[in-house]
């Protein structure tokens, strides 16, 4: 079940999804159009503070971590989508190995795993997702976080929604 359900995530790779309706929630200030850089958002896991850049629009969500050399300590990048479905992410063109947790729309993580750079084997989330959070690599292990732990906001003190409503399933 599991290989079948991977084999239909790299079939999915090449596929675009139809774009649906955005349902906003959170405004995030910084800007957003096709070139812009991600707004930055504070997060806390158990007791430990994260800077995440936020990805909530298809093109900042297509870029990712893409092509960068570092990423500074308990930082990362929060991808966000529009509803709640199984999410595969990839590490084709990304030069550093980054750890991934996928999270429902409440903030809980559903599964973690590591991921290496230049590789197209994709990491799938294996239960509804509507947020990833990429984090330096060993990152979530390091600091003892697991599936069933949540994260949550601090500034603002709610996740953010997707501002363009078009769900992705590979990243």
């Amino acid at each position: 079940m599991r290989l079948a359900f991977i084999a239909g995530c790299t079939i999915l790779a090449g596929l675009l999804l139809a774009p649906r309706i955005a349902v906003a929630r959170v405004s995030i200030s910084g800007p957003s159009g096709a070139g812009a850089s991600a707004a930055n958002i504070s997060l806390q896991i158990n007791n430990n503070a994260i800077t995440a850049e936020v990805a909530d629009t298809e093109p900042l969500r297509t870029k990712g971590l893409m092509h960068r050399k570092t990423l500074a300590h308990d930082h990362g990048m929060l991808f966000v989508f529009a509803d709640d479905q199984p999410r595969c992410f990839w590490m084709k063109n990304t030069l550093i190995p980054l750890s991934i947790a996928f999270l429902d729309r409440h903030g809980t993580i559903v599964a973690l795993d590591e991921m290496q750079p230049h590789s197209e084997v994709p990491h799938c989330s294996g239960a509804d997702a509507r947020y990833a959070l990429e984090m330096n690599h060993d990152w979530f292990r390091s600091h003892h976080i697991q599936v069933d732990d949540n994260i949550k906001a601090v500034i603002p003190d709610t996740l953010p929604a997707a501002k363009d409503g078009v769900p992705a399933t590979l990243q």
